[in-house]
């Protein structure tokens, strides 16, 4: 059936009008997507490209400076990451040593996880114990180098023992300063693996550094039985808190901070502008919008210098 021309016309308005709607649909949230909003999406953006870096940054390894002697039992993180460990297998060298395992023999080492063979080889003629604890005989080492000198140490000489009880053998070397410590640091603890770490170390940014343990318990997902199981451990700086000084920061730097949100950041700015400055830390902790449970944390951060 043959359409007339007045009915031709009117399809074709309608076709246009609907073809209309639609592209007005789909280009409106472009037309009204405001500057902020574009703002706020790219510090998301770049809050999860920290995070996604900060997880990663772990799992690149390194290539060693130098070769030495070392006790896989005993070395610590800073001559591990030189011997060129790093990484996951840094962590599970640590957790395995954590775990109460030891190395027995230089191959021991190879049972390390994400551990590379071709380093691992190299790294094994370099195996030295300072203890009694040998389980292949050829492998047992009648020298110990300390700094430029030797002293001869046989596993059956009087001197092993004396030195054995000299030595300090404990898990003081795995205290981690949660103000300094990297993600590959915090990974190492019990419970805490590559995501808390980075969030870690995201909270310790945000906050400018802890003053107090107890603070890692605020992290996004962190159990507070794995802090109290890892307490003896962690150790904190407190002199190392960056604090802000209320008479110059912004209000969005203000708001940023985990115990300012922007009730308390407008209030700190309105009345510094009304007073033309803030005297003391103590007027802002009397403002009605610092809430109780963190007026003391949040004195720790604040400056009016």
């Amino acid at each position: 059936m043959a359409l007339s021309k007045r009915e031709q016309k009117g399809f074709v308005v309608l076709s246009i009008l609907l073809i209309s709607l639609i592209i007005f649909y789909f280009l409106t949230p472009l037309i009204f997507y405001t500057r902020q909003n574009r703002g706020e999406v790219n510090d998301m953006l770049k809050d999860w490209i920290d995070s996604v870096n900060a997880i990663n940054s772990i799992e690149v390894g390194s290539k060693p400076d130098s070769l030495f002697y070392f006790d896989p039992n005993d070395v610590v993180i800073s001559k591990l990451q030189k011997l060129g460990v790093n990484g996951y297998a840094l962590i599970n060298w640590l957790k395995y040593r954590e775990s109460g395992s030891r190395f027995s023999a230089p191959e021991d080492i190879l049972k390390v996880y994400s551990l590379d063979s071709t380093l691992a080889s190299k790294l094994i003629p370099y195996v030295r114990f300072n203890t009694k604890i040998v389980k292949n005989e050829k492998y047992t080492q009648a020298s110990a180098v300390k700094n430029s000198k030797e002293r001869v140490f046989t596993r059956d000489s009087s001197s092993v023992r004396e030195y054995e009880n000299k030595r300090i053998v404990s898990k003081d070397i795995f205290v981690i300063e949660i103000n300094t410590a990297d993600t590959a640091e915090f990974a190492v603890l019990n419970g805490i693996g590559p995501v808390l770490s980075s969030r870690i170390v995201l909270y310790r940014a945000a906050l400018g550094g802890f003053f107090d343990v107890e603070q890692l318990k605020e992290v996004y997902g962190m159990p507070a039985s794995t802090i109290d199981k890892n307490l003896k451990y962690l150790s904190v700086d407190s002199l190392s808190v960056k604090k802000i000084n209320v008479n110059r920061v912004a209000l969005r730097q203000l708001k940023s901070h985990p115990y300012i949100d922007f009730y308390l950041a407008k209030a700190i700015v309105e009345y510094r502008k009304e007073n033309n400055s803030i005297k003391s830390v103590e007027e802002v902790l009397s403002f009605k919008e610092v809430k109780p449970q963190l007026k003391n944390k949040l004195a720790v951060y604040l400056s009016v210098e």
